[in-house]
């Protein structure tokens, strides 16, 4: 279930629910049946624009859904069915892996999970792959949301133990700050609260990410660490608007290695390449951090399976007219079946065998481009 809260933007559970909290506003043209403006006008448009980019190498890292957020926990998430899942992701023939690792956990001590996580996250490393990890925070804090400061102080700490135990290559350490909000207490509906005044001001997450940078670098100093925002930075909503102040912000800050654009609209591309063209961001590496052509794991266009080949073949292009360091699709589930997810692990593992086209035009530009 999604909540609307101080930062007008609407925040959800994560894992098999998740919903984009971004934008669905589309380029003109580009309405009806595609709300996101991500329509095969727009993705024609972008192709014949883009076509003539110079070759760019880049990290292609899926999103290993599964083992991300709080799916760990869930009953009908095997071991069976994450190495099922893992292995789709290892078939792309991508050099890395994304895990939004959820806290969890962590938080309530719980040893079996704490196992199962590192187990697979380990995987990823053990089988050669570049290990990319991003905050997921924990589900706890919707249900016992605590004030900003004491936020700041588990965030602060929840990042150092997932640093100092897995070592990645990446971090995304703030993710999309709006995404956080139902997560900390005393926010109203119409930001005029001594929480929100607090929270809205840009200033005092650069503190807190000055924080998380030295709290990872500590106990894992040849992580680069990162931060990313719904790339829909140049709407007018309250919550875009912050992540465009905090992202100005963000790129002055020397310890910061990359900053990504999470990207689910046709405007996100345009608001993307805007930012980069007139904001010195003072040699950070760019990522498209999170990407799909929905804004939701339940979109139900029957066309879609379709489209996403060729938005795929764009998304790809995008980060090469960029030069993007990486590049992560979020709803790789669809790399298995448009379908919606079964719910015993018994069809999970069915459903993880099989491979629609747009899991063949990842892999197919992995091949390509060695």
């Amino acid at each position: 279930m999604c909540l609307t809260v101080s930062f007008l933007l609407t925040a959800c559970s994560n894992g098999h629910s998740i919903n984009k909290s971004v934008s669905t506003q589309g380029q003109s043209g580009n309405s009806g049946s595609w709300p996101n403006g991500i329509s095969p006008t727009f993705i024609d448009q972008k192709l014949a624009q883009w076509s003539t980019a110079k070759a760019w190498p880049f990290l292609l890292s899926p999103t290993f859904i599964e083992a991300s957020y709080d799916n760990i926990d869930k009953t009908n998430i095997t071991d069976q069915v994450l190495n099922e899942d893992l292995s789709m992701l290892f078939q792309t023939e991508a050099k890395a892996i994304t895990v939004d690792i959820g806290f969890d956990p962590w938080l309530s001590s719980n040893s079996a999970e704490i196992s199962k996580v590192t187990h697979f996250v380990n995987m990823i490393k053990q089988t050669g792959h570049v290990l990319v990890l991003k905050d997921g925070s924990a589900e706890y804090y919707r249900h016992h949301k605590l004030p900003w400061t004491q936020f700041e102080n588990a965030w602060v700490n929840r990042v150092k133990t997932i640093a100092s135990i897995f070592k990645p290559a990446y971090y995304t350490v703030i993710k999309e700050p709006p995404w956080y909000a139902p997560m900390i207490a005393g926010l109203s509906k119409d930001t005029n609260s001594a929480a929100d005044q607090q929270v809205l001001d840009a200033n005092n997450w650069i503190l807190l990410l000055d924080r998380l940078i030295a709290a990872v670098k500590e106990v894992s100093p040849n992580t680069r660490v990162g931060v990313s925002v719904d790339a829909n930075v140049y709407d007018n909503s309250t919550g875009d608007k912050f992540d465009l102040a905090f992202l100005q912000k963000a790129v002055t800050v020397p310890g910061l290695s990359f900053i990504g654009f999470d990207i689910y609209t046709a405007n996100a591309f345009t608001d993307t390449q805007k930012f980069l063209n007139s904001v010195n961001i003072n040699n950070k590496a760019v990522w498209i951090n999170e990407a799909w052509s929905i804004t939701s794991s339940g979109f139900a266009n029957p066309d879609q399976e379709s489209l996403d080949p060729k938005w795929a073949q764009m998304l790809l292009e995008f980060g090469r007219v960029i030069h993007a360091q990486g590049v992560s699709p979020f709803y790789t589930n669809y790399f298995a079946s448009y379908e919606n997810l079964p719910t015993s692990a018994n069809l999970l593992l069915q459903y993880f065998k099989g491979r629609t086209p747009v899991f063949y035009a990842f892999q197919n530009y992995e091949k390509s481009s060695g």
